[in-house]
């Protein structure tokens, strides 16, 4: 693609078994960029988003980078903090990867992925900075953002409480706003109600019974599945018929538990299902009759309630930051409850079963309104607005593309390497950007050489690991091993030889049993 400028998109995370709504908005602006641009997605690991993006026809490199999540919750030496990161091994082989790689600009995701916007702006590589999360610590957000607004040259935000943190003048001079999008919908018309119907009955609910729903990509006490079942409870008392459903993979085990076990508790076990984490999103928003997002952090957006009424459901959340950007836009603030009153929730959702004419009606209408703010036609033409002003800028003539893979160090492990299993990418529990665990995906990739295309077939996870081996010095503490456990196999070999013969010559057993006979004998 030598007639289009390169971007590289930096992901925080590509989870393996779910994916978050900060990988979904990457991906889909990363398929909007694809027609004028050629898109490279890196990535710290192989996940849904690269198989998703890879299946797109867009590239990908997997790059494991150090997360900085005190963005997220900053503190007074914070800025200490990321000058550190300068003396870590990631950023020179991410320095000598991008100045390989020469791209026309990057677009780093979420606030805790500090590093490639660092590595860019000391290149002089202009940095795209997607905020998809409301930024914490109290009196502290001025430092978060002032290391944004240094190292970058546009800011996206992906709402206004996601912007909210910044200053008037940084907002005026290089923010703007980019609200996700949904990338499925709703099922078609035609093959709606058979799909409602199959899931329903995988489900063990009847057609007559309501069914609320909760969805998340991970069961977090941020994101209020405890609330969801004090609420189902109450929504219970009044309504036997009700059902209750939660799709979402689980996280924190003993968080887990405890809501499972409020469930029977509460008598609620045959009204309930887990179902784990949801594959197909527009199936599940099918099959339910209300939709509950009881999130307990200022989401920077919220995709779940965004996604539900594209999909033209009711949706009942807490006033908790972008969501409820999302239920004014749709025009159904009385949809919102303040946060922690359970009781204002049970009550939306009882109010919206006791006329479902009306609920679907005001569901219809509200669809309408989010589809003209936030559909897939407004958000192409706001990216193609981006586009331009992008190109303009900083790519007028074709952009230069990544060094081949095949341009390999010559102690690089093969594409065949064996595999291996690695640790997951996580987030911190409270980034709502993710909703994902603690750990940061820490470690870099030896060099630029060594970073190989994830579109190949091979599984890279044995090279890794053997990349990690050589960082850390293990990998020659290995041969050594080796080379011991070789010379103990020719030892035994040669042992067994020598017995052999001594076998062969009357010796070993035969003449340790004379010796016995011998002895017996006396």
């Amino acid at each position: 693609m030598a007639d289009k400028a390169t971007i590289i998109l930096f992901s925080h995370v590509s989870n393996q078994a779910s994916i978050t709504g900060a990988e979904k908005l990457l991906l889909l602006l990363a398929r909007e960029l694809a027609a004028g641009f050629d898109c490279i997605m890196a990535a710290p690991q192989e996940g849904i988003l690269t198989r998703q993006a890879h299946l797109a026809g867009i590239r990908t490199e997997l790059l494991p980078l150090p997360l900085l999540y005190g963005m997220y919750t900053p503190y007074p030496g914070l800025e200490q903090d990321a000058e550190r990161l300068r003396s870590d091994r990631s950023y020179e082989r991410l320095t000598e990867w991008l100045s390989a790689a020469k791209p026309s600009l990057v677009v780093v995701n979420t606030c805790v992925h500090a590093l490639p916007a660092m590595a860019a702006r000391a290149l002089g590589i202009p940095v795209i900075w997607l905020i998809a999360e409301t930024l914490g610590g109290g009196g502290f957000a001025e430092i978060s953002t002032g290391l944004i607004d240094r190292y970058s040259d546009r800011i996206l935000a992906i709402s206004e409480t996601a912007a909210s943190p910044f200053p008037p003048e940084v907002r005026q001079a290089k923010l703007t706003m980019l609200p996700p999008t949904w990338s499925a919908g709703e099922a078609p018309e035609a093959i709606r109600s058979k799909l409602r119907s199959e899931r329903r009955r995988e489900w063990s609910v009847s057609p007559e019974q309501p069914l609320i729903g909760y969805a998340s990509s991970f069961l977090t006490q941020e994101k209020g599945l405890e609330h969801f079942v004090h609420m189902a409870a109450l929504v219970a008392q009044q309504r036997p018929d009700a059902r209750f459903i939660v799709a979402g993979a689980m996280r924190e085990a003993s968080y887990y538990k405890r809501c499972l076990r409020k469930v029977k508790i509460e008598g609620l076990r045959s009204r309930f299902r887990f179902i784990g984490y949801e594959q197909h999103p527009a199936e599940f928003y099918c099959a339910v009759d209300i939709l509950v997002v009881p999130s307990l952090i200022r989401e920077g957006f919220g995709m779940t309630a965004l996604e539900g009424l594209a999909s033209g459901k009711p949706v009942v959340a807490y006033d908790c930051g972008g969501l409820g950007e999302i239920l004014r836009t749709a025009g159904r603030e009385d949809w919102l409850a303040a946060r922690d009153h359970i009781g204002e929730l049970a009550g939306n959702v009882l109010q919206l079963l006791a006329d479902p004419g009306a609920a679907a009606a005001l569901a219809d209408d509200a669809k309408a309104r989010v589809t003209a703010a936030y559909g897939p036609g407004a958000h192409r033409a706001r990216v193609a607005a981006l586009a331009a002003d992008w190109r303009a800028a900083w790519a007028p003539g074709p952009g230069p593309t990544l060094p081949p893979p095949a341009a390999r160090a010559p102690d690089a492990p093969p594409p065949d390497a064996p595999a291996a299993s690695g640790a997951e990418a996580e987030l911190p529990p409270p980034d709502p950007a993710a909703g994902s665990g603690p750990g940061p995906a820490a470690g870099s990739g030896p060099g630029p050489a060594l970073l190989r295309r994830s579109g190949r077939r091979a599984d890279r996870s044995g090279a890794r690991l053997r990349r990690g081996k050589l960082r850390r010095g293990k990998l020659g503490r290995g041969k050594r091993r080796r080379s011991r456990a070789v010379r103990r196999k020719a030892g035994r070999q040669s042992r067994r030889t020598r017995t052999a013969v001594r076998r062969r010559s009357g010796g070993g057993r035969k003449r340790r049993s004379r010796k016995r006979s011998a002895r017996a004998s006396v």
